[in-house]
């Protein structure tokens, strides 16, 4: 259901210059079914990730079935515009590793689905996808979202083996991170420490070095193993 969605849209899904490829993944978990002379309900649990570094996991799922959806229509569709809703945020998600807060307009769209919402008479659990999309667009949230740009492109550079170019990218993407609350800063850590040190090796950083051995004592061991005993004065 979800490919034949995507194939029958009449917009791109991101600007054509973006040049990848976004793997999407959706579980639909049914708990409830009421049958109707009208329209026969549903109720689902719904976990959609592009298995990656985002993940959304949404228990308020409700809805009736109808008519065939296309995305970006003006009518809502309970079941398919909540998808639709997510693979905006999954795709803003992406447009910010490539551009400085490029998934501003991708937030955009997920708020014109958000705000959609507001004449149906599913409206349960989109009071709480509007917070998760206001968490996540809020200007609160922008020193991850630098993060996320400075640190996959010095990721690119560095496959490139332009190692200048990394470095710079990733002195910004270590102040960056520095400067994140410790829990979601160990959470990223525990998740890309290992593409970050040898990234940071390959273009001879030994000052982003110590302030990564600095940040994620977690993993002393294996930046011992990388980069051997740190320099004392």
């Amino acid at each position: 259901m979800l490919a034949q969605f995507m194939r029958d849209s009449r917009q791109p899904w991101n600007r054509d210059d973006g040049g990848y490829d976004l793997p999407i993944q959706v579980n639909v978990y049914f708990t409830e079914y009421s049958p109707n002379p009208l329209e026969d309900k549903y109720k689902a649990n719904l976990i959609i990730t592009n298995k990656r570094d985002a993940r959304f996991e949404d228990k308020r799922l409700e809805f009736g079935m109808r008519t065939p959806y296309r995305p970006g229509q003006a009518s809502f569709d309970p079941f398919m515009s909540v998808i639709e809703f997510y693979v905006w945020l999954l795709i803003a998600n992406e447009e910010d590793k490539y551009e400085k807060l490029g998934g501003n307009r991708y937030f955009d769209k997920a708020r014109s689905v958000q705000l959609s919402s507001t004449s149906s008479i599913y409206y349960y659990g989109w009071d709480k996808r509007s917070d998760l999309l206001r968490e996540l667009s809020d200007d609160g949230n922008n020193t991850y979202r630098e993060f996320q740009f400075f640190y996959f492109t010095g990721l690119y550079f560095d496959e490139d083996q332009a190692y200048d170019d990394a470095k710079a990218y990733l002195h910004y993407a270590l102040l960056r991170l520095d400067a994140l609350p410790i829990d979601q800063r160990n959470q990223i850590l525990e998740a890309e420490h290992a593409s970050l040190a040898t990234a940071l090796k390959n273009c001879q950083y030994d000052r982003g070095v110590e302030v990564l051995r600095r940040m994620d004592p977690t993993h002393a061991d294996y930046y011992l193993q990388q980069f051997g005993e740190p320099n004392r004065p």
